[in-house]
């Protein structure tokens, strides 16, 4: 416990949260590729030849998305500048997560049986949805469900505990992950469900509020990047050597220790880059839950008309290319359906909204030229609207932690 001993016991100043928007857009597009890749990794092995290993090499250098998304979700959550209520904030996550979490399941619980598995009489899908993974991508709604249940808990840590405390707790969930999914994978025992598949990743959660306000310094950010070098190395090389007719799977997991690091240094980086700029990507980012929930049907019929790529321009193809179109696609798709109040709320876009909601107004110092007197601001003025299709990806974020490139002093 000496390291701990060299924390501070105080948090480190606020920093803007700007950077999350553009920070989610590219992770969403790394987890498309993901997706994009997985059956090409694992079904092109035998051959190992330079397109296995590109597209090995992609797919090991994009795995830090998830887990930084599940940082970004918990930074948010966390801060106890955004408390609320836990009736009020686990009522506010029901719209946000449990009716897309139960539209989506349905969705792909038919597309897999009627479109993908239609004459595999061994597939459950009441079995399916026990895991706690129907379908490829909806693992992370039920992850996100049940730490969304310990938010109001785990928010005690940013409210009244240290800063050495927090580090504690977020390092000894993730090393209580870790040890499960090595236990669970290299020696198949145990395995995740609906009720625990969340509980892994809740050292992720944590230590996105632990590491939101650290800014890098050059040196620290060339660090970084060695350190996210390294470990996509490490995971490729790790996937291609091990042993088995398929790829060593473990280190693709998000607790393998090269997703792990990978995924802190990531994290870490894109704080140091995205601060300013990338107006695009923040134009973009409110679509990401959407593009999350539909890639998979566009995916899934163009791959198969296509059919797997076995060349390297193929790969890049399939790994570069696709991946935005369908993102693109995807995000048309909700910035569409977010405007019809019947699909609204399966896009993370239903519920109550407060009526007396008005237009942000720029915050002026009392007694400044068109400034309201102090006592005349009341939470109904100045609570900003939430922005449409942002969905469960925007987790209490306010707008003007979201201008661009605002980085308050201390």
């Amino acid at each position: 416990m000496a390291p701990l001993d060299r924390i501070p016991t105080e948090n480190p100043p606020p920093t803007s949260t700007a950077w999350m928007n553009p920070a989610r857009a590219i992770a969403i597009i790394a987890v498309v590729a993901i997706h994009s890749l997985g059956t090409v990794v694992e079904e092109n092995f035998a051959s190992m030849g330079p397109d296995w290993w590109l597209a090995n090499t992609i797919d090991s250098a994009c795995r830090w998305s998830v887990p930084v998304f599940i940082m970004i979700s918990g930074a948010l959550a966390l801060d106890p500048d955004r408390g609320s209520k836990p009736r009020r904030f686990l009522s506010k996550r029901v719209w946000r997560i449990g009716i897309p979490l139960v539209f989506w399941t349905v969705v792909y619980v038919l597309f897999r049986r009627y479109y993908l598995q239609p004459d595999d009489d061994t597939w459950n899908p009441g079995i399916a949805i026990l895991t706690g993974s129907p379908f490829v991508q909806l693992y992370f709604l039920y992850v996100l469900a049940g730490l969304t249940l310990l938010t109001p808990f785990f928010r005690l840590l940013s409210v009244h505990g240290s800063r050495r405390l927090q580090w504690g707790t977020g390092l000894i969930f993730l090393g209580i992950g870790m040890a499960d999914q090595w236990v669970s994978m290299v020696f198949d025992v145990g395995e995740a469900n609906i009720a625990t598949r969340f509980l892994p990743m809740a050292g992720f959660y944590i230590l996105g509020w632990v590491l939101r306000d650290i800014v890098l310094s050059v040196r620290g950010a060339v660090l970084a990047w060695v350190s996210l070098i390294i470990a996509v190395a490490g995971t490729a090389v790790w996937a291609g050597l091990g042993p088995g007719e398929k790829p060593w799977m473990f280190p693709y997991e998000y607790l393998a220790p090269g997703v792990v690091l990978a995924s802190m240094a990531a994290y870490l980086l894109l704080h140091f880059h995205l601060r300013e700029g990338f107006g695009l990507l923040h134009r973009f980012y409110p679509y990401s839950f959407g593009v999350f929930l539909l890639h998979p049907l566009l995916l899934y019929p163009v791959r198969n008309a296509m059919g797997l790529p076995d060349t390297v321009p193929g790969v890049l193809l399939h790994a570069v290319i696709m991946p935005i179109a369908y993102a693109i696609i995807c995000a048309a798709v909700t910035w569409v359906a977010v405007k019809i109040p019947g699909f609204r709320a399966v896009f993370g876009e239903g519920g109550p909204r407060n009526p007396h909601t008005r237009p942000s107004v720029k915050k002026l110092r009392p007694g400044a030229k068109g400034a309201p007197p102090a006592a005349s601001t009341t939470p109904e003025e100045t609570t900003p609207p939430e922005p449409a299709g942002s969905g469960p990806f925007e987790t209490d974020l306010g707008s003007e932690d979201t201008a661009r490139g605002r980085e308050p002093t201390p």
